[in-house]
């Protein structure tokens, strides 16, 4: 593949999902008035196939090219101001949670300390992807890789070797990071009844594609730049 392409399929691929959010949101809301689990439960797995798409689709350009998938240039300068190990946080979600959720009838002491377990164990995780990727990205400046630059004549692919080590390992923590995205919202779907799921998902991705639809009118005076 020519390089550089596998970002502007991303570019393409993640246009056409964020054109689906819409008609998901639309969806979700709709049903959530009369809170039948037989119609809410498909949409809820809809929405969940939705989110798995995006990192199924990114994880298909990182095994391609790690460097276009370690610099989302898909997303808006909005976007790319909530990144964090090349995505949003993980522990976000529980906001959407936290504020949809706590005066629903049915929110149960137990669920309340499900999501609460699970927001501590999910910021641990995040604390550890943290650790991982600081090391990995020192490893850029590790001994290695400074010999293999500082050497008058390296040997041919030397340094290309080391770098290319590195990006594999990068390769790993992207992988890890994005796993930790998907998996907390697949947890915190499975603690919560259909109608409160459906709930959940509609406010993170109307948050989503309100994000997107502000960030793509960021021009210059406003600290970033038009479009993509």
């Amino acid at each position: 593949m020519e390089r550089g392409a596998g970002g502007h399929e991303m570019v393409a691929f993640y246009e056409a999902w964020v054109g689906r959010e819409e008609r998901i949101i639309a969806d979700l809301t709709g049903a959530l008035p009369a809170r039948r689990r037989d119609v809410l439960a498909p949409l809820v797995d809809a929405a969940l196939g939705h989110v798995g798409d995006y990192y199924e689709h990114k994880a298909r350009l990182a095994d391609r090219d790690v460097v276009a998938a370690l610099d989302p240039r898909w997303l808006n300068p909005l976007e790319r101001t909530f990144l964090w190990a090349w995505g949003w946080k993980p522990a976000l979600v529980f906001r959407f949670a936290d504020g949809g959720l706590g005066s629903h009838p049915h929110y149960s002491h137990q669920q309340r300390r499900a999501l609460e377990n699970l927001r501590g164990a999910t910021e641990e995780a995040e604390r550890e992807v943290d650790r991982e990727v600081a090391a990995v990205q020192e490893s850029l400046a590790g001994p290695r890789v400074l010999a293999a630059l500082r050497r008058q004549h390296p040997r041919y692919g030397e340094v290309d070797e080391a770098v290319a080590a590195v990006g594999r390992s990068l390769r790993v923590q992207l992988a890890a990071a994005d796993a930790l995205r998907e998996r907390t919202v697949r947890d915190v779907v499975g603690i919560l009844a259909p109608d409160q799921a459906g709930a959940f998902l509609a406010a993170m991705l109307r948050f989503h594609l309100g994000v997107h639809r502000a960030g793509r009118n960021w021009g210059p005076g406003n600290g970033g730049r038009r479009g993509l």
